[in-house]
């Protein structure tokens, strides 16, 4: 069963950040960065119960390329 998944408008203010931070790094670096998070945001959807509690009834996913949790 896929869950609904909220991104609030600081983390998408995050991720902006990092994507230009990452592509002024390396161009296309940016674009993997946006790829890496989409892919674990949409893993997660799916067993949610498989990861982790961070605090409270939300989990974490750590995203190993890049130094960032989703």
């Amino acid at each position: 069963m896929v869950r609904d998944l909220i991104i609030r408008p600081k983390a998408e203010v995050e991720l902006t950040d990092a994507f230009n931070g990452y592509e002024d790094t390396l161009s296309g670096l940016g674009s993997d960065y946006l790829n890496t998070v989409e892919a674990a945001l949409s893993g997660i959807q799916r067993p949610p119960t498989a990861f982790p509690v961070a605090h409270g009834d939300i989990r974490r996913y750590l995203i190993r390329r890049f130094p960032c949790a989703a």
